[in-house]
Order: structure tokens, then C-alpha cells, then sequence
């Protein structure tokens, strides 16, 4: 397809590499529309990730089991992110492209697997209302080893396999063999992990349900109705959002991809645009789910903001004023100082004893 002449103006930037966009079907005007249209969504996914790190590390919730599953998912979220944000195309064999659909596709996997995780998380804390003592290892260990590893089988071989394809780099399609990668690389786990995933939210919903009509029905009478109402609080009610987004998510994405595989000359511009979009706005999406909690977006408010800087900075200046006092016996520093450099101590449950937002 030949790139038609272009005027001086700035949707001419949008044929920036030799190679035509595939679904532009050589209108210019759509060329920009998927480029500054991603471009967009991952700017506002960035801004959306940093907001919710920003709120995560100043209230200290990472010391919470499922704010800290929320801050693994936000991190490949802001990679992805920082590699779509680039709106001008990029030559096929150039090493920032093959970079850029590594760590696409890496980050991609790593996302699915964490929702995966959250799910599996829900359903067994639902079923059991505990949480097993190492299954956050486990977690970690799964899905920091797992996508790189699958995701590095298109670099075997001669050459790699990552490049331009379509309308940003990932797996190039110029072949047999490079449409079974993308296969195996993505979509055979994406929609298995969506099939999974739907199964087991389907159970968790059930669960939560009924633990909802109990105590509507029954109220909080004791001291062990309160700490159930408590651990749901603190484990199910803050990641229940996740999985049901993400998997809408892995459905529109995953759509053009199938399209494009059935008929791989007969491109569909919306699903493009939707794809281009969607991808980069993940973060974004994932950020709103963080957001919609009162009790986060009381924490939000300037003036609570405010105050929270005001004490951590307050406590880090008492922590220095301790280090630099001698203690009575000119040896070792006062319990005080032991309590306020950490005031957290104690088993992963014991951190998790404040409300969450």
C-alpha cells in the first residue's frame, strides 16, 4: 500500500516510518486517529498509575495484602504505558521497536497472571476466610518468572520475531510461524486465564452474597461477626472490582486480534481504535477501581493530603532528633525511639488491622 502525499500539517506526523499502518487502509486521518488516540489513553493511564502510587506509599498501605496485589498490577501498567505513549511510528527492524513489543507482551502476561492471582486470592480467602501464609510469594514468584520467560521464545532463532505489527511493535504476523507465536505467547493463556477467571469470580460472588444476606439478616452480634465483616473489608471489597474490568478488557482487546487472525487482509478500523485505546488505558481503568472507594477518596481530599504530609514529615523529624539524643545510659536509644521509627510491627495479619480504602 503506498502512503499518499501528505500536506505540512501535523497529521502528516503520523507517517513518520516507511512502512504504511495496516488498518489505515492509507486514510491519514485514521492513521492519527489510533496514534494520538493511544497516546492519549497512556498519558491519562500514567497520570491515573502515579496517583495511585503516590496515594498507596503515603498512607503506608502497602502494608496490606491487597493494596499491595493492587500496586503489583499498577507496575506493568505503567510500562506499557510509557511504550505507547510515543505517538509517531517506529521502523520495523529497529532495536527500540523489538524492545518495545518485548516488554509489551511481557507486561501484558504479567497482568493477566496478577488478575488471575487476585481471583484465585478471593476464592480461597471467600471459601476458607484466611489467607494462606506464603500464596503472596507464590504470587510474586509466579508472574516476575513466568511472562519473561514465554515471552523471550520469539527471540530464538536468528533473527527476532518482535517488530512492527499492524499499528505498534509486538509479534510480527508476516508468517505461519510468527501467528503461532502469537498464539502461544498471548492469546492461548488470555483466554484461558479469562475462562478461569470467570469461573471463579462467578464463585466469589456467590460467597460474597451470601455472606452479605447473613449478616443483614443475623446483624454483627458478636466479636466473631465483627472480625468477619473486617477480613472481607480488608481482603475481598477493595480487589472485587479488578477482575471483572480486566476481563471486559482482555475480551475487546482480544476481538481485533481474532478478527485479524480470521481475516488477516481485511482489517476493522473501530477494532483497531478500540485496541489501540483500550491497551494503553488499562492502567487507567485500574486506577478508576482504586478511586471509587469513599474511604479512598476521602483520603484524597487536599486537605487530608495536607495532613498526612505534615506527619510523616513530622515523624521523620522526631526520628532524627531521637538518633541524635543520647539516652540515659549512653548505650542503647530509649523503647520511644524503637516505636516510632517502626510503629509496625509484628505477623503480615497484625499489619493488617486498619481499615482500607
Amino acid at each position: 500500500m503506498d502512503v499518499p502525499e501528505q500536506t505540512s500539517t501535523w497529521l502528516s506526523k503520523c507517517y513518520t516510518s516507511s512502512i504504511p499502518a495496516y488498518s489505515c487502509q492509507g486514510n491519514n486521518t485514521r492513521c492519527c486517529a489510533i496514534f494520538y488516540g493511544r497516546t492519549v489513553a497512556a498519558s491519562l493511564s500514567i497520570l491515573g498509575c502515579c496517583l495511585v502510587l503516590f496515594m498507596i506509599l503515603l498512607y503506608r498501605k502497602y502494608r496490606h495484602f491487597a493494596h499491595r496485589m493492587i500496586l503489583y498490577l499498577i507496575v506493568p501498567s505503567i510500562i506499557i504505558s510509557l511504550v505507547f505513549v510515543n505517538p509517531y511510528r517506529l521502523k520495523d527492524d529497529s532495536p527500540y521497536c523489538q524492545i518495545s513489543g518485548f516488554l509489551i507482551n511481557t507486561c501484558t502476561f504479567t497482568q493477566r497472571i496478577q488478575i488471575l492471582c487476585i481471583v484465585i486470592h478471593l476464592l480461597v480467602f471467600t471459601v476458607k476466610e484466611r489467607r494462606p501464609k506464603y500464596i503472596e510469594h507464590v504470587f510474586v514468584s509466579v508472574f516476575c518468572c513466568v511472562p519473561p520467560l514465554i515471552s523471550s521464545v520469539p527471540l530464538i532463532g536468528k533473527d527476532s520475531h518482535y517488530g512492527y505489527a499492524g499499528d505498534w511493535c509486538w509479534i510480527k504476523g508476516g508468517s505461519k510461524y510468527e501467528n503461532f507465536l502469537r498464539f502461544f505467547c498471548m492469546y492461548f493463556w488470555m483466554l484461558l486465564f479469562v475462562m478461569v477467571e470467570f469461573v471463579c469470580f462467578c464463585i466469589v460472588i456467590v460467597k460474597v452474597r451470601k455472606h452479605i444476606k447473613y449478616i443483614q439478616a443475623v446483624g454483627i452480634n458478636g466479636s466473631e461477626d465483627k472480625a468477619s465483616v473486617k477480613r472481607y473489608k480488608k481482603q475481598i471489597y477493595p480487589l472485587l472490582c479488578y477482575p471483572l474490568v480486566n476481563m471486559l478488557l482482555a475480551v475487546l482487546t482480544t476481538s481485533n486480534r481474532v478478527q485479524n487472525w480470521m481475516y488477516p487482509d481485511e482489517p476493522v478500523f473501530v477494532l483497531y481504535l478500540l485496541h489501540s485505546i483500550i491497551h494503553p488505558f488499562w492502567g487507567f481503568c485500574n486506577a478508576m477501581m482504586y478511586f471509587i472507594s469513599r474511604d479512598t477518596l476521602r483520603e484524597f481530599n487536599p486537605s487530608s493530603v495536607w495532613k498526612q504530609l505534615n506527619s510523616r514529615r513530622n515523624t521523620r523529624t522526631s526520628q532524627q532528633h531521637l538518633v541524635g539524643e543520647p539516652t540515659e545510659r549512653g548505650t542503647e536509644p530509649s523503647a520511644h525511639f524503637s516505636a516510632v521509627t517502626n510503629p509496625v510491627s509484628g505477623t503480615a495479619d497484625d499489619l493488617e488491622t486498619s481499615d482500607m480504602g
